[in-house]
């Protein structure tokens, strides 16, 4: 599994700024009376139960993660999509269709 990116507080982020904003060892909320030495966390550090600021966790993006829009009237005038964080607005993926996508 290879995480681009996370969901949290209603958009998408980069890893950089997930990582700045809820890397566990930042986190003093987490109730660290768990039965294992550490708490569970993904690749990036993020608590697998983390949540942001709504009450919502934070989810991961993964790599065949749809996120793009498929729709033919919208990629007929944006051929090209990016996925952008919505912190520090770097480009996190990026998507082109080329050709008809949908001849028959």
């Amino acid at each position: 599994m290879h995480i681009i990116a996370y969901t949290y507080v209603a958009d998408h982020h980069c890893i950089d700024c997930t990582v700045e904003k809820f890397h566990y060892s930042k986190q003093t909320w987490i109730n660290w009376d768990f039965n294992i030495p550490h708490p569970a966390s993904d690749e990036n550090g993020i608590h697998v139960a983390q949540e942001d600021s709504y009450g919502e966790i934070v989810h991961p993006v993964f790599s065949w993660d749809e996120w793009q829009e498929l729709d033919e009237s919208y990629l007929s005038e944006n051929p090209t999509q990016r996925l952008i964080c919505g912190d520090c607005f770097k480009t996190i993926d990026e998507y082109t269709v080329e050709g008809d996508v949908y001849e028959d």
